[in-house]
């Protein structure tokens, strides 16, 4: 009777393995899971820098309040407005994460992209860059963004995509 029910017990923990596993490169913290983490790699210090991510909001409504790292000296949430020939950015955290729903910031970013503000460091095409993403209910979670050459392009080859 142990062995039959020691055997059930493995079979559904494989199960359950199996349903909660998470492709490459993907950080679930609460119901947020976040994807395509890129960040485009840079040659210089002291410049901007984009970044773009992904989030499965598989819960009630949430809300992503910043991002930190040590590689910069601030992270904003650019929104770009185009109004008459000019183009302006201004920061727009919190990101509103919608209950159910998916949220992009996505290459070309327009209207949204990630921007590490006076970065404190270069980037190489290939390295994982850590940070720490801020939810307003899920909490702190470190995430890894890999710094890709063409944000657009890291995008589309994302494991999974």
């Amino acid at each position: 009777m142990d062995m039959a029910r020691n055997g059930a017990v493995a079979v559904v923990a494989l199960l359950l393995a199996a349903c909660t596993s998470l492709a490459p490169g993907v950080v679930r913290q609460g119901a947020i899971r976040i994807d395509h983490m890129v960040l485009s790699a840079s040659g210089e210090l002291g410049t901007a820098v984009d970044a773009y991510a992904g989030f499965d909001n598989r819960g009630g409504s949430d809300r992503l309040l910043g991002i930190e790292c040590d590689c910069a000296a601030s992270i904003e949430l650019h929104t770009v407005v185009r109004a008459g020939g000019t183009v302006s950015m201004t920061n727009t955290f919190p990101l509103e994460l919608p209950a159910g729903a998916r949220t992009e910031v996505k290459p070309p970013g327009i209207p949204l992209h990630f921007m590490l503000i006076d970065t404190r460091r270069r980037f190489a095409a290939g390295e994982r860059v850590p940070m720490r993403l801020r939810f307003e209910r899920a909490g702190t979670v470190a995430v890894d963004f890999t710094v890709v050459e063409k944000s657009a392009d890291g995008w589309a080859a994302w494991p999974g995509h």
